[in-house]
């Protein structure tokens, strides 16, 4: 909604900051502005009047029309949100059903060519404590332990012919005859052996013996060695475990797609902590090849120290208590919701932005810690069940109704005027930002997004009632149009593919061969705004569940029932 006239737009609205009048220069045109529904007037140009606002005395220093509102200093004629929720007060009530109270997070994973980190081999160091566990998780995420080492620094690979730090390992090895009983006998019989280790392969143990890179080798060498076996090489899904310094072999485990290999820190007091790739995590780790690729690496761990992973990765763990506890049970809830979602690839969530970021212990403090701690076990609900809570960084103003950036519409997921935001503006670099295209790189970037237009001669901005944009359409000078709304508009809006722009709360200015898109946030505008939970608690006193009931419209709070 725009507005064109000062007389109008004051109308009904109350102002919270006092326009003064403090200079006309002589001979200035004469000019009323009406202030206060008309019962005041200032003359002279605007651009000598100051405002009187929380942060002191700011000239306006134009002579397009502007007010101060309860959201800051606004210039007439920009689209302005006009639907406001208020906080409310919000106690945790009854018990919502969760799949499990563990996680498992694709830290390296394989989901698809264009989104592929799996690795050929992974190290892992026990942090606090001393050796490891070996074994598989059953269905029901219950962990099943095989054998043990007393190795710190353990190297996990995918059963190739592969160099690794500490040497070469090749994936064909001498079988020994026959099967043992359990892990103990097995690694038994192969200490007799410089060379051997135990493995385990579909429910049942075996002694192996050295590393070749061809049958040929392996066969040649039990001739040479005079043992009873033959060479051997499990299937393209198996994980050999080598010590780290220097590549010898201490166990395989190969139960093709029924299981994956489980490795557990050990520690004799309090929970044990592994570095792994710079970062240092609770849990365990489990190592799988996706269709026979490349290892896929999943930390499984309990449900809260998963969110202590989380809360200082996805917001600043140094912000006040009440926004760290609502970021909380955001990254709680959405989880608990999104038990599953990567079943099919060996885990829950991944650790970076199509899920949550999450990267250990290692940036957690004591108030991130103290902010899961007191929310634990509670999580956000909609009519009993748990809902998807979306989070971002910032909305420059107003946040959006789902369906207009993705697919869903979400009754809980309501657009809402933020006037809380703009009180962490100091801190938040994406508080205002402006960019430019020239109109033929627009039309160059409609074109590869599939929407041909020969040139673009002007553009029409659809705002919803928040000051977000939820449709574009584009203008040729012979008159060919092209329009993208809702999740398309946000998607070319957003994306590095199309204009790139930091969110859909922006205006635009039209320069004849360019365009300047000037806006606020950073995100796609659909639930929690981070830097709005930081000014709400910090600026404004708001608790942890009245942000919430805030960004997330009619929800409720409820303690977790584990299926498992």
């Amino acid at each position: 909604m725009k507005y064109t006239n000062m007389k109008r737009f004051c109308t009904g609205l109350v102002l919270v900051a006092l326009i003064a009048c403090i200079c006309v220069p002589a001979g200035a045109a004469a000019q009323q502005y009406f202030v206060n529904d008309g019962r005041q007037t200032i003359s002279g140009a605007l651009g000598d009047c100051y405002v009187t606002g929380r942060s002191g005395m700011t000239q306006l220093g134009t002579d397009a029309p502007y007010v101060m509102t309860a959201s800051g200093l606004t210039q007439l004629g920009e689209a302005q949100p006009t639907v406001q929720r208020q906080p409310q007060s919000l106690s945790v009530t009854g018990t919502v059903p969760v799949a499990h109270d563990t996680v498992r997070v694709g830290l390296y994973y394989y989901y698809s060519d264009a989104r592929d980190t799996s690795l050929t081999s992974a190290n892992l160091q026990n942090y606090a404590g001393r050796g490891y566990a070996f074994g598989y998780y059953d269905d029901s995420r219950n962990f099943c332990q095989l054998g043990t080492t007393g190795e710190t620094k353990l190297t996990m690979a995918i059963d190739k012919n592969v160099d690794l730090s500490g040497g070469h390992v090749g994936c064909y090895h001498i079988r020994l005859s026959g099967s043992y009983a359990d892990f103990d006998s097995a690694s038994a019989a192969a200490a007799a052996y410089t060379d051997g280790f135990p493995a385990y392969y579909n429910g049942t143990y075996y002694v192996l013996l050295g590393s070749y890179d061809t049958s040929a080798d392996a066969d040649a060498a039990a001739s040479t060695r005079g043992v009873n076996g033959s060479a051997y090489s499990a299937s393209n899904r198996c994980i050999v475990v080598t010590r780290t310094s220097d590549a010898r072999i201490l166990f395989e485990f190969d139960c093709g797609t029924d299981r994956s290999l489980a490795v557990r820190p050990l520690n004799s007091g309090g929970k044990a902590e592994t570095w792994f790739k710079g970062y240092r995590y609770y849990g365990d780790f489990e190592y799988l090849r996706y269709n026979g690729g490349k290892l896929t690496v999943v930390n499984v761990l309990p449900l809260e120290d998963y969110i202590k992973g989380v809360i200082p990765y996805e917001m600043n763990g140094s912000w006040p208590l009440e926004a760290l506890k609502a970021q909380a049970m955001c990254a709680r809830t959405y989880v608990a919701a999104n038990f599953d979602a990567y079943s099919r690839y060996g885990f829950d969530v991944t650790c970076d932005t199509y899920s949550q970021a999450y990267r250990g212990t290692v940036s957690a403090t004591e108030t991130s810690n103290r902010a899961v701690d007191e929310t634990a076990n509670k999580f956000i609900t909609y009519n009993g069940s748990l809902v998807t809570a979306l989070y971002f960084s910032s909305d420059g103003g107003g946040t959006e109704d789902s369906e207009n950036v993705f697919y869903n519409a979400y009754p809980y997921l309501r657009g809402t005027a933020d006037p809380y935001e703009q009180a962490a503006a100091s801190i938040n670099s994406y508080s205002q930002w402006t960019r430019t295209w020239s109109k033929a790189d627009i039309a160059g970037r409609l074109a590869r997004s599939g929407r041909s237009i020969p040139d673009v001669e002007r553009i029409e901005v659809q705002y919803s009632d928040f000051g977000n944009a939820v449709g574009m359409t584009f203008v040729s000078a012979s008159g060919k149009t092209v329009s993208v709304t809702q999740s398309s508009c946000y998607t070319f809006a957003c994306y590095s593919s199309g204009l790139g722009l930091p969110s859909i709360h922006f205006t635009m200015q039209d320069n004849g061969s360019s365009v300047t898109f000037t806006g606020g946030g950073w995100g796609h505008n659909v639930g929690m705004s981070q830097f709005g939970a930081y000014a709400m608690a910090d600026a404004y006193g708001y608790r942890y569940d009245q942000i919430l009931s805030f960004y997330y419209e009619g929800v409720g709070l409820a303690e977790g029932i584990f299926s498992e």
